[in-house]
C-alpha cells in the first residue's frame, strides 16, 4: 500500500510503499476514506516542538484524523464487522488508570494511540473506533475528531443559551467551538484571528459569525463592542496565544484553554486574572460521550462541517497539504488515499 511517512529526521515527508497490515486482537483494519491534516502533523513534518520524541522509529506514517470502512476485524472482536463505517480517535483510553476509573478518559495516563492514517489502510484499536451511520459522508466523518475537540471545550464551560463567547483562533478547532456554542444557543459569538488568518476569518463570516482581526488598532474595543457591556461569559483560546483574557472577559468569567499554550504568562498577568476572578479551565481532546453527541449532531444535520473543507489532496500530493498549512492558507485540508 501507499503511505505518506517520515523516513528521516528533519524537514519533510515522502510517499512510500509498505505492506498492508493485519489486525491483531482488539484491532480493525480500516480502508481510509479521508484523513484530515492537523497542526500536530505539521510539527512532525517540520521536525519541531519535540517531534523526535513522538516518533519511535522510521518510517513513521503520519495522519490521525481519519474515517473509513472496516475491511477486516481482528480475532475475537464482535462489536464491528466488515463494511462498517468508522471515525477514528487518535487517543483511546486504557480503562484502568485513576482518570479512566473516574470517567475522565481524556486524561488517561496510558492511552491507546492511533497514527498511520495517511495511507490506503490503517490499523485502529477497537477502543479508538466509533461507528458512524452508513449515510454519513466519510469526509464529514473525518472532521468529527476536530469537531469533537471543539464540542468538548464548550461542554467544559458553563455556557448557556443567551450567553456570550469569544473564540481566539479561526482554525478548524476554533470554528468547531463556534458551531457547537451556536447549537447550544449562545447568542453572541466573536471569533478573532491574526492578519495571516484572512482566509479563515472570511470563512467564519460566511458561516455568519462576527470576526475581528487581532492586532488591528483598537481590536479589543471592537470585540467588546460586540459583547455585553461587562464582557464575555467565556473566552476559548484555540490558538495557544492566551491573548487578552483579562480585557475581554467579565468578572468571574471562564477562560477555556484548548490550544497548546505557546507563551509564558508574566506574574502581572496572572495577578490580573486572579483579581478579575477568572476561572481557568483546561479542555483536552474529547471523551467517548463527546463522540456520541458529535456524531448525533452531525448525522441529524444540526451541524454541517463540510464548509471547513477547503482543500483535498490525493496521497501522491500529500506534501502539498503541509505546505498549504505552513502558509496558513485555507482552513481544513483532507488527504484522500484512494482519490
Amino acid at each position: 500500500m501507499k503511505a505518506l511517512a517520515k523516513t528521516k529526521s528533519g524537514y519533510g515527508a515522502e510517499v512510500i510503499d509498505l505492506p498492508t497490515p493485519k489486525p491483531g486482537d482488539g484491532e480493525l483494519l480500516v480502508r481510509v476514506g479521508a484523513c484530515g491534516v492537523c497542526g500536530s502533523d505539521l510539527h512532525l513534518y517540520e521536525w519541531e516542538l519535540g517531534a523526535d520524541r513522538m516518533v519511535a522509529r522510521m518510517p513513521f506514517v503520519m495522519g490521525h484524523e481519519p474515517a473509513g470502512e472496516v475491511v477486516e476485524v481482528g480475532p475475537g472482536e464482535s462489536g464491528f464487522k466488515p463494511g462498517d463505517r468508522v471515525a477514528l480517535d487518535p487517543f483511546g483510553h486504557c480503562g484502568r488508570c485513576g482518570p479512566c476509573r473516574a470517567g475522565r478518559f481524556n486524561l488517561c495516563s496510558s492511552p491507546t494511540t492511533l497514527s498511520g492514517a495517511f495511507a490506503e489502510f490503517t490499523i485502529a484499536p477497537v477502543g479508538n473506533s466509533h461507528l458512524v451511520p452508513p449515510s454519513m459522508n466519510l469526509e464529514q466523518a473525518a472532521l468529527l475528531e476536530p469537531f469533537g475537540t471543539g464540542l468538548h471545550a464548550v461542554e467544559q464551560s458553563s455556557l448557556k443559551a443567551g450567553d456570550s463567547a469569544v473564540i481566539e483562533g479561526p482554525g478548524p478547532i476554533g470554528l468547531s467551538i463556534a458551531m457547537a456554542a451556536r447549537a447550544l444557543g449562545v447568542s453572541s459569538i466573536v471569533i478573532t484571528g491574526l492578519p495571516q488568518d484572512a482566509d479563515r476569518l472570511a470563512l467564519a463570516r460566511d458561516l455568519k459569525f462576527t470576526t475581528v482581526t487581532a492586532g488591528d488598532e483598537g481590536w479589543i474595543k471592537q470585540v467588546r463592542n460586540q459583547l455585553p457591556s461587562e464582557g464575555a461569559d467565556a473566552l476559548f483560546d484555540a490558538s495557544g496565544s492566551i491573548d487578552s483574557p483579562r480585557d475581554l472577559l467579565r468578572r468571574g468569567g471562564e477562560f477555556i484553554e484548548v490550544g497548546w499554550p505557546a507563551r509564558d504568562l508574566s506574574s502581572a498577568e496572572l495577578r490580573g486574572l486572579f483579581f478579575h476572578g477568572v476561572k481557568w479551565i483546561n479542555s483536552r481532546i474529547r471523551t467517548p460521550e463527546t463522540w456520541r453527541r458529535a456524531i448525533a449532531l452531525v448525522a441529524s444535520g444540526a451541524i454541517d462541517l463540510m464548509p471547513m473543507v477547503t482543500h483535498r489532496y490525493e496521497l501522491a500530493r500529500g506534501v502539498d497539504a503541509f505546505e498549504l498549512l505552513r502558509e496558513r492558507k485555507g482552513v481544513k485540508a483532507l488527504i484522500l488515499p484512494h482519490g
